[in-house]
C-alpha cells in the first residue's frame, strides 16, 4: 500500500523543514561563535571554489552602480518571498495534488541539501576575503541579511537554496500552468543573478542548486506518493481514469 500526501500531510512535512533548518541554524551559528567550528574548512571549500571561477575577484565591487544594488536586493529578499508564496496559495486552492508536488519537491530540495550544508560548508563569497566581494545589500541596510541569517547560514551555501528553491517554483508555475509564470520566471532569473552580483554565492552553488531544483521537482512529480493515479485496477479489470477509481457498480 502506497501512501498518499495530503494537503495536510504536505504542509505539515513544509513545516518540519522550516523548523529543522531554524534548528540547525541556530546551532551551527552558536557553535561557531562558541568554538569557532568550521572556520578553516569553510575557507578551503571556498578557496577551492575560488579556484573553479579562475581565481576570478570582485574588483571594485563596491563601485556597482546603486540600481543594481537596490534591484538585486529586491529580487533577493523581497521577491524570492513573495514568489514562493504566490505559487504554494495559487496551488493549495487546487484538488488534483498539484499543491503536494510542489511541497515534496521543496522537502526534498532541503532534505538532499542539509548534508552539505553540515558536512561540506562553504563560506559565502563577501565573508571570504581572497574574494575582495563585499555584501552589496549592505549598502542598502544592514537589517536585510539580519532578517534572513536565522534560516540561512553564513556557511549554508552549497548548493544554493535559494536558487534551488526559485527553480523549483518556476518549474511548478509552467507545469500547472499558472497565471503570471513567465513573469515568474523573468523575476525568477533575477533572483539568480542576484545571488552572484550582492556577493553571496559561488557560481558551483549556483549550478548545483539549479540541478537540485529540477532533480527535486522530477522526483516530486514522478513518486506515487503525490500523482495522480491514471489506472485502477479494481477485481481482476483495468479502469483508465483522471481521479478517483471508478465505482464498485461498474465493475463487470
Amino acid at each position: 500500500m502506497i501512501y498518499k500526501l495530503t494537503k495536510t500531510s504536505a504542509t505539515m512535512l513544509l513545516v518540519f523543514v522550516f523548523i529543522l533548518n531554524y534548528i540547525e541554524t541556530s546551532a551551527e551559528s552558536h557553535l561557531k561563535k562558541r568554538y569557532d567550528v568550521a572556520t578553516q574548512t569553510q575557507y578551503r571549500f571556498a578557496s577551492a571554489f575560488q579556484s573553479f571561477e579562475n581565481g576570478k575577484v570582485f574588483e571594485a565591487h563596491d563601485a556597482t552602480n546603486k540600481l543594481a544594488i537596490y534591484g538585486y536586493s529586491v529580487a533577493y529578499f523581497f521577491i524570492f518571498p513573495i514568489g514562493g508564496c504566490y505559487v504554494l496559495f495559487a496551488l493549495l486552492r487546487r484538488k488534483s495534488g498539484e499543491y503536494q508536488q510542489f511541497a515534496l519537491a521543496l522537502v526534498i530540495d532541503y532534505l538532499v541539501s542539509l548534508p552539505f550544508y553540515i558536512f561540506m560548508p562553504v563560506s559565502e563569497r563577501w565573508a571570504y576575503p581572497a574574494s575582495r566581494a563585499i555584501l552589496l545589500s549592505d549598502r542598502w541596510s544592514s537589517h536585510l541579511i539580519e532578517s534572513f541569517r536565522p534560516v540561512s547560514g553564513l556557511n549554508n551555501c552549497f548548493p544554493s537554496f535559494h536558487v534551488s528553491s526559485i527553480v523549483v517554483f518556476i518549474l511548478a508555475a509552467y507545469i500547472f500552468r499558472l497565471r503570471m509564470r513567465h513573469t515568474l520566471m523573468i523575476l525568477g532569473l533575477s533572483v539568480i543573478l542576484g545571488t552572484y552580483v550582492l556577493g553571496i554565492h559561488w557560481i558551483p552553488d549556483i549550478l548545483a542548486g539549479a540541478a537540485l531544483g529540477c532533480i527535486s521537482m522530477a522526483f516530486a512529480r514522478w513518486t506515487p506518493m503525490t500523482s495522480s493515479p491514471s489506472v485502477w485496477q479494481l477485481n481482476s479489470g483495468l479502469y483508465i481514469t483522471s481521479g478517483e477509481p471508478p465505482s464498485a457498480s461498474r465493475v463487470t
